[in-house]
């Protein structure tokens, strides 16, 4: 391979017209420029800026004080002296304000039917808080580790709640906070949807635990606890679909 001709004496290799990259570079024509005229997006005022991609520069400042204005409100100009100290490891107590921005309604939580109130310009979101989030999360998990199928929502099960005069489907005592009972366990082959879901008392969940209704029935016998609505008799029964263990065949249980 040949070396570079050019008059410098440079030693390198020819890549282009027998000359290499660094003194070929030199010998092409740079473009200049294209100035144009914008209008900055904080104060209006108009200032002359190479142009650029739109799509990379959306916005444009004539200033380091209107972007940071426009970044961070009125206090973007009373900043302290070790604010700055953050972009080289230091602390600082200095946080950024919250921006005032407009707020508007994007929709209702996938769990418990609310509604959703974020700024503008924020993607919506699907829950209204950490709660719903948590609470849809465990849900799901549950289901996969036992291979149940359906899902549901926390306002459905509040719908049904009411339907049930806010009484446990087992004991019937009043309770204002009440849990998701499976009428045939996910362990044992039921489903998690509302076709497998009523509302009962923290007591009576944890007593029944994966038992079936039936199996549930002659446990508290066996204990000598009172009988309860085991035989799914009643208002609080009549959207279900229980499967039969026996036969495993579904049918309808409707109120007597």
């Amino acid at each position: 391979m040949t070396t570079c001709t050019a008059e410098e004496g440079c030693t390198a290799d020819a890549v282009t017209m027998k000359l290499c990259n660094k003194h070929y570079k030199r010998t092409r024509p740079r473009t200049p420029d294209v100035m144009v005229d914008m209008v900055c997006d904080c104060c209006g005022t108009t200032f002359k800026r190479a142009r650029r991609s739109k799509a990379r520069y959306a916005r444009a400042y004539c200033s380091t004080l209107c972007r940071d204005y426009d970044a961070y409100g009125p206090l973007a100009h009373n900043l302290p002296v070790t604010h700055w100290a953050r972009w080289y490891g230091a602390a600082s107590e200095w946080t950024a304000p919250e921006r005032q921005g407009v707020t508007f309604q994007c929709g209702a939580c996938a769990d418990c039917g609310a509604g959703i109130v974020e700024p503008a310009g924020q993607t919506p979101s699907v829950y209204c808080g950490r709660r719903c989030t948590k609470r849809s999360a465990k849900r799901r998990r549950r289901a996969r580790e036992h291979g149940a199928t359906g899902e549901f929502r926390w306002s459905q099960l509040m719908a049904q709640h009411m339907r049930q005069g806010r009484r446990c489907a087992y004991c019937g005592e009043l309770t204002e906070n009440p849990d998701p009972e499976h009428v045939v366990p996910l362990s044992r082959g039921g489903r998690n949807d509302m076709s497998n879901l009523v509302t009962a008392c923290r007591a009576c969940n944890t007593d029944k635990g994966d038992m079936t209704p039936a199996e549930w029935s002659a446990d508290r016998a066996h204990r000598g606890k009172p009988a309860l609505n085991t035989d799914l008799q009643g208002t609080a029964f009549t959207h279900l679909w229980i499967r039969e263990p026996m036969n495993e065949a579904w049918r309808h249980r409707k109120a007597a």
